[in-house]
């Protein structure tokens, strides 16, 4: 920290504000280093977590101040660990990851239970839901949402549990095509699986 403080004032000796910055740095320094590193490595995080305060501090006088200010660290390094991968080249490999996390997210209802992750699931249903047809959207709910075996399914739907699962593994296909051929989507549900789980 004692290095990121020297190039932090090296110009700013001066500031007012450089008390507040001083202590606002002490108080959220570990937490951002940790989710840094574990995110990528012990070197690379330390630049990171030094990048984002320093940008913190050239933007100082307009961030919050109050409660909302770990949000706003935690937003800016989730965006710079996201920098972080794409410069490196490891994008694609995260889409990867992001694929096999969305078929085991869909396909079996634990595969995420955190508070965190959950809100990652909600994202991709939420996606789904715009893109299928209504018989596939409410085949898609009973499945996801409400955990139905195909069995459950077919009964519900008048159809056999084959023809569940076929129309199910289409629905998913759909949902996977359409996150990779949005790369906007893409990178904001990599933005995600980056700052929540661990490689």
């Amino acid at each position: 920290m004692s290095a990121l403080k020297k190039i932090s004032f090296h110009h700013t000796s001066g500031s007012s504000g450089q008390a507040e910055f001083e202590a606002a740095v002490a108080a959220y320094w570990d937490k951002l280093l940790g989710i840094a590193v574990a995110k990528t490595n012990p070197h690379d995080a330390f630049d990171i977590v030094q990048d984002v305060l320093l940008s913190l501090w050239v933007k100082w006088e307009d961030v919050p101040k109050d409660e909302t200010l770990e949000f706003y660290l935690l937003h800016a390094l989730k965006l710079r660990i996201f920098k972080y991968y794409r410069t490196n080249g490891r994008y694609q490999a995260h889409l990867k990851k992001l694929e096999v996390l969305l078929n085991d997210t869909l396909e079996s209802p634990d595969a995420i239970n955190s508070d965190e992750l959950h809100g990652l699931k909600e994202t991709i249903i939420s996606e789904a839901l715009e893109i299928l047809s209504p018989s596939q959207r409410q085949l898609f709910i009973l499945r996801v949402n409400h955990h139905y075996s195909y069995q459950k399914i077919a009964q519900q739907l008048g159809i056999d549990a084959g023809s569940a699962r076929v129309l199910y593994s289409r629905a998913l296909k759909q949902v996977k095509a359409h996150i990779k051929a949005n790369p906007a989507l893409s990178a904001s549900l990599i933005s995600s699986f980056l700052l929540f789980t661990i490689p």
